[in-house]
Order: structure tokens, then C-alpha cells, then sequence
């Protein structure tokens, strides 16, 4: 059977109000090379007014592509499909890079359809408006296909099933079961009430999302979500936090954007991110926020330093009960101009020295948009209207102290000159040079104004900070 033939609601007839696709792994050659099926089936549900038809296509993830190639048993299997494979198809629908928004896939073929002469944008815009892809983070429970009123069904064991493979179901034959399938699509696909608009729910990501390593609260790996979902307390997300100070034993303090979604315009730590999931240690993280946020070469200001990562020394962790300060004084004098040094910041538990890693519940005050009933954003006096809230988030966050190399951020004119490009970008509001005296007494005094993370650090972990800063002062002292 063709795919043509079997997107048909209970009248014989083509979608009219929504297509709903829920594991492509059966039918991804169909959909990708027949992007003109779907071209069709948007541009004649123009006939209504408004356009009603909406189509979502909900992909498997990488993980999940990876067990089915993985459960195929070589001597049973009918159609056995190679990961490799799967992922050549995935990456025809997708478009092939996850952080490239601008790589062709399926949504750019659809849209290719469209005549070139045609020079109604705003026709082609509020069409594919109405087609979603989607990518689902949180395992596959069953290839489904909804048309209307109709609802298809298979389940992937041994083999990757055909459309022969799927079972019908209406609510005359099996109400129960349509309705249990229906609740599953829905909160898949998270549909806004006032709106009507498709959201995804907070496990399902699009091409270009930030995707991180989930924990449960035990700190296991539990998978992969988008970043969206972690403003949560049933799960947690590895991170670093990295201090970063001159050779005078300031430490360099960022303001958040102004247009940033959570935490907006606190004054934060010099820098942190989460653990990228190909970051073999989080000392690479750690690095790679240094590249990224002090705009590095790896980074996209590639003219404004000439340090790299390999300019990034690893110092290991910082242990004076092992290593005194005089330790660091002949090391330090063969480093080269340009390099950076990093370590590990250490805590004591149980009457040891440890790594410091931090565990913990955090507050996040998160910016949201106010819409209309047609979704548009609501505008009052100029500014987009919004509201802010407080969710909580967990972490674990591995500490790194970084001490920048002579020359670079020793004032307030060598910190501007550096990092005015990072201001100008929308990276950060603003920046400064605090000693740990002056930063606890603010925190003390406008605890508001700074984010949780510094908070804690100067309530729970000022040790650290003090002695780390007293440190440097000695071993730089001229």
C-alpha cells in the first residue's frame, strides 16, 4: 500500500484537521522522498478558512535508533536495518547537522514545492507554520499514525514494520484503546489551549536544540533532554562553574542578558555551561566555556584573542595541604604570555580533601511571554509584555578556578577591550573586577541582584574563593 492511500480519515478522505505521525523508522523512505504528499495535503486544506490542517512528525531519537539496530537479532530478522542506516534516512528528514538550523531536510523539500514565481510569503510562511518536526527524547512507545478520526498502530519487535504492519482503531471499534492513544498523542504534542498552537512537550526537541545528559537524583544517567526540560526537580544535569581571576586575585563577574529567558540581568559567575555530550571530562567543559564566553578562537570572535584551549594549562586540583603556594611560584614562570591556568576546586568531607562537586536544588527566575488568543505576543508601551516566575532546577556542578594570564583583565581597560564583544552580542549585559571582599559584602547587602549560584558560593563555599584569591596575590606579588 502506498502511503497516499493509507492517510485516509474515516470518510475515505484525506487529513482535514490533523496528521499526526509518531515513529517515522517504518515509513521514513516514503515521507522523504514524496515531500509533494504533503505539499498537497497543506495547500488544499487552504481551501478552509482558516486553514485547519496540521501536521507533526515525531522522529526517534539518536538512542532510540541505536537499541532498535542493537534488539535486531541477525537470525530472525526479516528487515534488519544497520544504525548507520537508520541514521542516513534520519538525516534526509532532519537535514543532517542537529546544531545547523539552516541544513536542507524535510521541511525545505516541502517547501520547495511551492511554485518559484509564487510571491505570497505570507501564504508560504502560514502554511508550513502548520508543519512540525519533532524529535522525542524519552523513549518509543509505539508507531502511530493519526488521521483525524483514525488511528494506526504497530509496535517494533524483531523487525521494523510495514504499513501492513498497523492496526486500525476508531472509536467504534475499540473506544478504551483510541482514547488511551489519543491522551499519549496529546501530551506529545502539548497543544497550547488558548492558542491551539502545537508546543511539544518539554521531552520532544527541534533541530538546532541544546541537548543534555539527564541524571536521576541518585546522579545516574538516566538518557538524553532538551534543555527546556530541566526546569524540574525530578531530575538533575551535570554542569561546570568557573571562577575566573586576574594576577591581582580579582575575580571577573558577568551580568546575565538582558534578554536571556531565566536569571535575567544577575550578576553570575565569570562563566559555566552544561556538560556537552561528547566533553569526555568536565575540566574540557570547563575549557570550552572559557573558549566560548571569554571569545577564544574556537569560538565565533575569532579575532579577538590569540590564546586557544591548548593555552589552557591544567594545574590539576587546588590543594595546599598538598602543594603550597611557593609550589606554583617556578611553574608558573614557564608559562608562556598567552596560557591560562586552570584547577580543580577541592572541599573537605569526612575529613578529607575532595574534588567539589556541587549538589543541589536552585531557584531560576524564568521570563514568559504573555499571547493572545492567536498566539501573537501582547505589546504594552513599546515592550513585549511578560511575566516573571520561579522554577526550580537540580544540578550537579563540578567547580574549576582559572587564573587569567598577566595582561589580560588586570583592570577595568584590559576587561573591556577584551569582552566588549561578548556585550555586544547579547552574551552578557556587563562585566566587572570584584575583590571576594567586596563581591560578599554585595551579596550580602543586594542578595537580589545576584544569581543563586553566587549566592551560595559566598554563604557555603566563601573558604574557597578567599583562599584561592589570597593565593594568587602571593604567588604573583611584585
Amino acid at each position: 500500500m502506498k502511503l497516499s492511500e493509507f492517510l485516509k480519515n474515516s470518510k475515505g478522505n484525506p487529513p482535514s484537521k490533523s496528521l499526526v505521525i509518531i515513529g517515522v523508522n517504518p515509513i521514513i523512505e516514503e515521507i522523504t522522498s514524496n515531500p509533494e504528499l504533503f505539499y498537497d495535503m497543506l495547500v488544499c486544506s487552504e481551501n478552509d478558512n482558516p486553514p485547519n490542517l496540521k501536521i507533526t512528525i515525531i522522529y526517534e531519537s539518536d538512542d532510540e535508533n541505536f537499541n532498535q539496530s542493537l534488539f535486531y537479532d541477525k537470525e530472525r530478522s526479516k528487515k534488519k536495518v544497520e544504525f548507520d542506516k537508520i541514521q542516513i534516512l534520519k538525516k534526509r528528514l532532519t537535514g543532517g547537522n542537529r546544531k545547523s538550523k539552516k541544513a536542507s531536510g524535510f521541511i525545505e523539500a516541502v517547501q520547495d514545492c511551492f511554485p518559484r514565481a509564487e510571491h505570497d510569503t505570507e501564504r508560504i510562511k502560514e502554511a508550513m507554520s502548520r508543519l512540525k518536526l519533532f524529535e522525542n527524547n524519552r523513549g518509543h512507545k509505539a508507531n502511530i499514525i493519526k488521521i483525524d478520526d483514525v488511528i494506526w498502530y504497530s509496535i517494533t519487535l524483531l523487525d521494523i514494520p510495514t504499513l501492513d504492519n498497523y492496526n486500525k482503531l476508531t472509536k467504534d471499534t475499540n473506544a478504551e484503546l483510541f482514547n488511551q492513544f489519543s491522551d499519549y498523542i496529546d501530551n506529545l504534542l502539548n497543544v497550547d489551549k488558548k492558542t491551539g498552537e502545537i508546543q511539544g512537550n518539554i521531552f520532544l526537541s527541534k533541530a538546532g536544540d541544546e541537548l543534555i545528559q539527564l541524571y536521576d537524583n541518585d546522579s545516574f544517567p538516566r538518557g538524553i533532554a532538551p534543555r527546556k526540560a530541566f526546569y524540574s526537580t525530578e531530575f538533575q544535569r551535570y554542569s561546570v562553574w568557573a571562577f575566573i581571576f586576574n594576577r591581582k586575585g580579582q575575580l571577573l563577574l558577568h551580568k546575565r542578558s538582558e534578554t536571556t529567558q531565566d536569571n535575567r540581568a544577575l550578576w553570575d559567575k565569570s562563566a559555566g555551561g552544561h556538560v556537552d555530550l561528547t566533553d569526555s571530562s568536565t575540566v574540557i567543559t570547563a575549557k570550552r566555556e572559557l573558549v566560548e564566553e571569554m571569545f577564544l578562537p574556537e569560538a565565533e570572535y575569532t579575532k579577538y584573542m590569540s590564546a586557544n584551549v591548548g593555552d589552557i594549562i591544567d594545574f590539576g586540583e587546588w590543594n595546599l595541604n598538598k602543594r603550597e603556594e611557593k609550589h606554583f611560584i617556578d611553574g608558573f614562570k614557564l608559562l608562556d604570555e598567552s596560557d591560562w591556568v586552570v584547577f580543580r576546586a577541592t572541599d573537605y568531607e569526612n575529613r578529607e580533601i575532595v574534588p567539589m562537586t556541587i549538589r543541589r536544588k536552585s531557584p531560576r527566575k524564568l521570563h514568559i511571554k504573555i499571547k493572545d488568543d492567536k498566539g501573537n505576543i501582547l505589546i504594552k508601551n513599546g515592550k513585549e509584555e511578560e511575566i516573571v516566575t520561579t522554577q526550580y532546577t537540580r544540578f550537579i556542578s563540578d567547580v574549576f578556578l582559572f587564573i587569567a594570564p598577566d595582561g589580560y583583565i588586570d583592570n577595568e581597560s584590559q576587561m573591556n577591550k577584551l569582552l566588549h564583544a561578548a556585550e555586544i552580542a547579547g552574551a552578557a549585559s556587563a562585566h566587572k573586577l570584584v575583590s571576594i571582599d567586596e563581591l560578599v559584602k554585595s551579596v550580602e547587602d543586594q542578595p537580589d541582584d545576584f544569581t543563586d549560584d553566587v549566592v551560595y558560593m559566598c554563604s557555603e563555599k566563601k573558604k574557597i574563593l578567599v583562599e584561592f584569591s589570597e593565593a594568587i596575590k602571593f604567588i604573583f606579588q611584585k
